[in-house]
């Protein structure tokens, strides 16, 4: 009978430490949070969260498509940034101004760039919204991540939002999608 029990706690021990163990995700990875700073314009700050010390280069891209097919590609910043081993958080973002209709990097507390970018304008005169993540978003260096997509309506004028908290997929729905992404490259 103590045989038994023994056996059967076993079994269920394992059980658990297993299954516990394969739903964890890896604490050292990289993932994008909300950060609730306001903000003038439409736009949205983020935090990177698990960054290592070190130098990266990071770089701003924004794509636009029109009915889902890639018309340009905009870099909007790029620069060699230096992040100190005292906080593992990283604060990244984007924002349009109305009043110049330009798209401004945010990183930390500081804006840079000011591309205009003539769907931004349109969308002031025609409608414009603004898909951000709800949830965290895991990702790795050297790879794009969405950070936010300004959407024009299409036929209509109905804008259609697009989810990009799973994987991201652009639709061909609306008239203009600009997508910005962000991607970190470690340098040392």
């Amino acid at each position: 009978m103590r045989k038994l029990i023994t056996m059967l706690y076993l079994v269920v021990m394992s059980t658990v430490f297993i299954a516990g163990c394969s739903s964890l995700k890896n604490s050292d990875d990289l993932y994008l949070s909300n950060c609730t700073d306001d903000m003038l314009g439409m736009g949205k700050k983020y935090f990177v969260n698990n960054l290592k010390e070190g130098d990266y280069e990071i770089e701003f891209t924004a794509k636009e498509y029109e009915y889902g097919v890639l018309k340009e590609e905009h870099i909007l910043y790029k620069s060699t940034i230096e992040h100190n081993g005292n906080n593992s958080t990283l604060k990244i973002g984007v924002v349009d101004e109305e009043s110049d209709s330009s798209l401004k990097v945010i990183i930390n507390d500081s804006e840079f760039g000011s591309y205009t970018l003539n769907s931004v304008k349109n969308g002031y005169d025609t409608g414009i919204a603004m898909s951000i993540l709800d949830e965290d978003k895991y990702f790795n260096l050297d790879s794009e991540v969405v950070i936010a997509v300004y959407s024009i309506g299409g036929e209509n004028r109905n804008t259609e939002g697009l989810n990009i908290d799973g994987e991201f997929e652009i639709g061909n729905n609306n008239l203009n999608d600009l997508v910005v992404y962000m991607k970190l490259h470690k340098v040392n």
